[in-house]
């Protein structure tokens, strides 16, 4: 799991499943209308949902999940840590994922959007104290910048999004965007000492999984209040989660 090979053949494995998956379009046997891979969005597209049966088990796991163990933890954290400091944290973490964003915007092609993201880092890098604080926010050329990752990246490149995939504890996902997700882990800075790509006596295991736990943990406040906004006043919570999921990572591949 270390080798950087490893990952290069998990992608190029997945991607050749992902698009084999996505020829999949035979809903599950016995299953309602209601909920089947024929579900329609408001603006008629269709979910590609062949595996809801295993989705639906995973939704459940993860719901069950976040109301035991996340939502807790999220709330005590919130009265622990004061919210400026949640942000200074979101901040930093989200100011070192430079690099996710500028490799994507290269691959895509977006060049003008890329020397953004540079511009971005380099400000909030300098004038806010390493990305503690977004002074870009108040630069109106770089205000407001898309940010892309690998899963978008191929979606530009005309992959298919594959089947609708729950993955447990990660939650909405599709095929193509696993693939993303594996990609995007590679180029992360934090995750190149876990992949391999460096070796440092002042990195070790433990600091880098301290340092994914910080990043989680402080996500989680925002985490569980955007996923029960969603799914306060849905009919059918598992729908709402995908339809929304689908419909949102369409929009941001045509952005």
């Amino acid at each position: 799991m270390n080798n950087p090979i490893f990952w290069i053949l998990f992608l190029a494995f997945s991607l050749s499943g992902c698009a084999t998956s996505g020829k999949r379009s035979a809903p599950p046997p016995n299953y309602s209308s209601r909920s089947n891979t024929t579900d329609e969005f408001a603006n008629g597209q269709k979910a590609n949902d062949p595996f809801i049966r295993f989705n639906r088990t995973m939704f459940a796991f993860n719901d069950t999940l976040t109301k035991y163990a996340l939502r807790p933890i999220a709330r005590g954290y919130a009265k622990i840590v004061p919210r400026p400091v949640r942000n200074g944290i979101t901040n930093a973490f989200d100011n070192a994922q430079f690099p996710v964003r500028f490799v994507n915007c290269v691959l895509q092609g977006k060049l003008k959007r890329s020397a953004q993201e540079t511009g971005k880092f380099v400000v909030n890098s300098v004038a806010g104290v390493g990305g503690l604080m977004r002074v870009s926010d108040h630069v109106p050329s770089l205000d407001n910048v898309p940010a892309e990752d690998f899963g978008l990246t191929l979606g530009v490149w005309g992959i298919p999004a594959g089947p609708y995939l729950v993955v447990p504890l990660l939650g909405p996902s599709g095929c193509r965007d696993l693939v993303g997700f594996a990609g995007d882990y590679v180029i992360y800075p934090l995750n190149w000492h876990a992949v391999g790509i460096i070796h440092h006596a002042f990195i070790s295991n433990t600091i880098n999984g301290a340092l994914s736990g910080t990043r989680t943990v402080n996500g989680l406040p925002k985490t569980v209040q955007d996923y029960d906004q969603m799914t306060a006043a849905a009919v059918d919570p598992y729908i709402a989660i995908r339809d929304a999921y689908i419909s949102n990572r369409a929009a941001r591949i045509k952005k």
